[in-house]
């Protein structure tokens, strides 16, 4: 078991609740920014859990919150929506100048709550997790 700074990952899911408030923007440059940061602050997040608990390894982004849903952190339901909207990583960093924005806005706000409960989610297994208790450093500990 690996020691992961807690108040970093606490920062990090503050972000991503803080990206659901910006994704009805108009600006396509920005919704881009805001979609891909969804994503990469999330699985940045789902990685620091899988390290801490020293859990299989990754073979790609969506298989992070696959590992996640397998260890309980979130329910089957918001992997579905992760799934959805994870294709779109592909598309913003290799096939850019090709993205259909009113589509990727669209689907993400269809499948933000998944982002929105993200926090809570990793919460609850904070607190519900017997290993959780060790494997997480805060500055204050």
């Amino acid at each position: 078991m690996y020691f992961v700074d807690k108040d970093q990952l606490l920062r990090r899911l503050d972000y991503i609740e803080y990206l659901t408030t910006e994704i009805d923007t108009d600006n396509d440059l920005a919704l881009e920014r805001v979609c891909q940061m969804l994503i990469e602050a999330t699985v940045d997040v789902g990685n620091s859990i899988i390290d801490a608990f020293v859990l299989r390894d990754p073979g790609n982004y969506l298989d992070v919150m696959d590992i996640m849903k397998n260890e309980k952190v979130i329910p089957e339901a918001d992997f579905a929506k992760f799934e959805t909207t994870f294709k779109w990583r592909a598309v913003l960093v290799r096939d850019y100048k090709r993205i259909d924005h009113e589509e990727m806005r669209a689907e993400f706000k269809e499948n933000l709550s998944a982002y929105q409960d993200f926090k809570k989610n990793v919460e609850h297994f904070f607190k519900t997790d017997p290993q959780a208790v060790t494997a997480f450093m805060s500055e204050n500990q």
